[in-house]
């Protein structure tokens, strides 16, 4: 897909799609949970349809109606509870989050179950996430540590250690699958990174009723296997997404715009763009439950992302159009995602004369005039949200594979467009 973005004038009020980090987890909590789990305001986009399936085909009961998901779960192993029998395959589309959770869940069982995945995830290293599961005597199978890859448990708990320097994902995955492991477990982990995303793992299983916890640097894990229970819960605002939102209207929203369903004290990493977006001299007001922002002339700014690494492509986009060079730390973070996002910021956001350097882990913007441009996502959601809104509030631009935004963000251009944005989709 095409979409043609002009330099637009916005204004209005929308809401901020639901959080696919909270969906998946709570999805993966719900599986492992005895009776029911009622999920409300469900996202609707690839990762989250891809988790729903999964936890389905590892057993559960999964009903949906509108925007309300209920899953019936548990698990068999020193909690018998019901769940059926696992498929030997499980596909997590092009999810990092789905696959690392579920081959850490799929390890609970004691027969051999093949996780696969599509397009750039076939490329994501899974290495320290498998040794720590082999030396809990799980059987692994994978070439280079990249999917397909089989496991075959049972992960019995005790003792676990885990390097965490490439992904704070697999730490969310054997803390879920801990909760139903057949002894107590602890973990250790090395250089944990995106600390914020652990937290949020932490609150959810606590909702769930999970016995877990942790030092205070986030180094050591103890959980207790427990029997737990099913919730009722609703999927909270996604400030991923949000950031897009709020950049646009921090570069061009005169008048100001507002996007609901924002919740400022959530324990999402992202919700720190608040601060990067005060720190740039944005006009910036938040209410209960909505965050409003105004255009404002963009001062220069430093901020180490290394916490929250999918803040890149927004925050980039916003040095470009700042009164002078800017400085974005962590930049060593964005390899092993859907893209390598350093590269491909650096060469699409030079095709509309920005020039990027990076060096040392950080990533230095040189602000310049936006000339008209074509950028390519390079299938990866979050550039091609960024390079519409680069075109929003510079020259025209020509986003291709502009259909990637399904993977977390199916309504961004329909967003865009109700804050009176300039959008052709072309095809």
């Amino acid at each position: 897909m095409r979409v043609e973005v002009l330099p637009s004038v916005l204004s209005g009020r929308v809401a901020a799609p639901g959080s696919k980090s909270d969906a998946q987890r709570i999805v993966a909590c719900a599986l492992l949970a005895r009776g029911k789990t009622v999920i409300r305001a469900f996202p609707d986009n690839d990762d989250c349809n891809a988790a729903l399936q999964v936890a389905q085909d590892l057993g559960a009961v999964v009903t949906r109606t509108g925007d309300v998901v209920t899953v019936k779960g548990g698990f068999p192993q020193a909690f018998a509870s019901g769940i059926r029998n696992p498929k030997n395959t499980i596909d997590c589309g092009e999810s990092g989050l789905a696959s690392r959770m579920f081959m850490a869940i799929a390890s609970l069982f004691d027969e051999p179950i093949t996780i696969k995945g599509h397009s750039t995830l076939l490329d994501r290293p899974f290495d320290d996430l498998l040794d720590a599961l082999s030396g809990n005597g799980v059987r692994v199978e994978s070439v280079d540590g990249c999917l397909p890859i089989t496991v075959c448990g049972p992960l019995r708990g005790g003792t676990i250690s885990l390097n965490a320097s490439v992904s704070s994902q697999y730490l969310t995955g054997l803390l879920i699958a801990a909760s139903r492991a057949a002894e107590p477990t602890t973990i250790t982990v090395a250089d944990l990174k995106s600390k914020p995303y652990v937290g949020l793992t932490v609150q959810i299983l606590r909702r769930f009723g999970v016995d877990i916890t942790h030092n205070d640097g986030f180094s050591e894990f103890h959980v207790q296997p427990k029997a737990i229970t099913g919730v009722d819960i609703t999927v909270p605002g996604d400030w991923s997404g949000a950031a897009f939102l709020l950049v646009a209207g921090a570069l061009c929203a005169e008048s100001g715009i507002t996007v609901d369903n924002l919740d400022s004290e959530s324990a999402q990493a992202d919700r720190v763009i608040l601060d990067v977006l005060k720190l740039a001299g944005v006009r910036v007001e938040i209410a209960e439950s909505s965050v409003s922002v105004w255009e404002s002339e963009i001062q220069a700014f430093e901020f180490d992302a290394t916490d929250c690494p999918d803040l890149f492509p927004p925050l980039a986009v916003l040095a470009a159009f700042a009164n002078g060079v800017c400085v974005i730390k962590g930049a060593g973070r964005l390899m092993h995602k859907e893209s390598d996002r350093a590269k491909v910021i650096q060469q699409e956001f030079a095709k509309a004369s920005v020039r990027i350097v990076v060096r040392d882990d950080e990533m230095k913007i040189y602000p310049s005039a936006i000339r008209r441009a074509e950028m390519l996502s390079h299938r990866d959601h979050r550039i091609a949200m960024a390079a519409a809104v680069m075109g929003l509030a510079g020259d025209h631009v020509t986003v291709k594979q502009a259909e990637s935004v399904s993977k977390s963000f199916p309504g961004f251009f329909a967003s865009l467009t109700a804050l009176q944005a300039r959008i052709q989709i072309v095809n």
